[in-house]
């Protein structure tokens, strides 16, 4: 299949390597791998959640399991409705916030679920940093409000509240922040960085960006785990450590007095994610439901995430105050959460017609394979 983009794509991706380029001219020839994924995914006009290219669903570059199935955002409401039901009855406001919230496929899900049972929260609060998105959401959820007389009070922030009460959620979010690569050498890790391509290729093909080691890095950095295991991981082994994911559960830790938060992403504990055999790491770029392992595969056109090393998130969050309450599949999750019953409450298996679209999909959230 043929996935190169237009002409006009094309000239975007090359007006944001240009302001890449400057940043790493004017730091010497070399930047942290976080500052190249914050500028491809986060510069403004530029970056890839930043522009207003069509990204998420069927016709863009991924799919999420609210764009793929209504009952993941019922589910969740499921679990969430006994928290908010304990705001109602101690007489405070029972309100929601969502992180990066896409579409606007789970808040619409959530609160279309919480309104058939008479459940609406009094506000459901996102914080989103992509302009585009943004719009998006608005559009959407004021259709929805406009067709189903919701009368919950949706609102958009630009910054975490203060002294919050409630539930907070992040879909796919901690995977899109940006990360520090390192990699083993003899002497110890090092930070990779992104310099210009030396190669000398000018074709199209080829990538502008590079990357090359850094500086040696304090080992009192790296993730508990990682340490312990260093001596037995060959020469060249190359992954990723999340300082930022860690300062953004630290910030949201203290923003929180009581409530839930959940978050959903493709990751790993520590264990398993700095595997010997995961010599690479985990980073990865998409393109129109393409998975590139370059990350410089087109800037701003493309998706660059990794997973997430969910122990040094759990630990940085009991730190900062919160309680783990259980970590699991999202397959097991929803299973255990009522996603079956769900489905079954809600349409009847002898209409195969409009059972099985339902079905198939619901399918694929709970798949080890796919999504599960």
């Amino acid at each position: 299949m043929d996935i190169k983009p237009s002409t006009d794509a094309l000239a975007h991706s090359r007006q944001l390597s240009s302001l890449i380029q400057t940043e790493i001219e004017k730091s010497n020839g070399w930047i942290p791998f976080s500052a190249y994924m914050a500028l491809a995914l986060y510069a403004p006009k530029l970056g890839y959640y930043a522009a207003g290219a069509h990204k998420i669903g069927f016709s863009g570059d991924f799919i999420t399991a609210p764009e793929l199935s209504p009952w993941f955002g019922g589910t969740i409401a499921q679990t969430i409705s006994p928290v908010l039901e304990y705001f109602k009855n101690t007489k405070q406001i029972s309100q929601i916030l969502e992180f990066g919230a896409g579409s606007g496929a789970l808040a619409e899900s959530i609160l279309k679920q919480l309104q058939e049972t008479n459940e609406c929260p009094d506000h459901y609060f996102i914080l989103e940093v992509s302009p585009d998105l943004k719009s998006r959401q608005q559009a959407r959820l004021e259709k929805f409000k406009e067709s189903s007389g919701c009368t919950t009070q949706i609102s958009w922030l630009d910054q975490l509240p203060k002294n919050f009460n409630g539930v907070m959620l992040a879909n796919e979010v901690i995977d899109a922040m940006p990360i520090e690569l390192i990699v083993k050498r003899d002497d110890g890790w090092h930070q990779l960085g992104v310099a210009k391509n030396t190669s000398g290729n000018d074709d199209e093909s080829t990538s502008e960006f590079e990357l090359n080691d850094g500086e040696l890095i304090d080992e009192n950095v790296l993730p508990d785990c990682l340490r312990e295991i260093s001596n037995q991981l060959p020469i060249g082994y190359q992954t990723e450590i999340h300082p930022q994911a860690q300062a953004w559960i630290a910030s949201l830790a203290d923003s929180i007095n009581e409530g839930l938060f959940l978050t959903f992403d493709y990751g790993f504990p520590a264990r398993e994610y700095y595997h010997a055999h995961r010599s690479g790491g985990t980073l990865m770029a998409h393109y129109r439901h393409h998975a590139i392992p370059d990350p410089f595969y087109f800037p701003g056109l493309s998706d660059i995430t990794a997973h997430v090393e969910f122990t040094s998130i759990s630990q940085t969050a009991e730190l900062h105050g919160l309680r783990l309450l259980g970590y699991q599949s999202q397959g097991g999750y929803l299973l255990n959460a009522g996603i079956g019953e769900l489905l079954l409450s809600n349409l009847d298996p002898r209409d195969a017609a409009s059972y099985m679209p339902h079905a198939n999909a619901v399918q694929k959230l709970l798949s080890e394979a796919e999504m599960g």
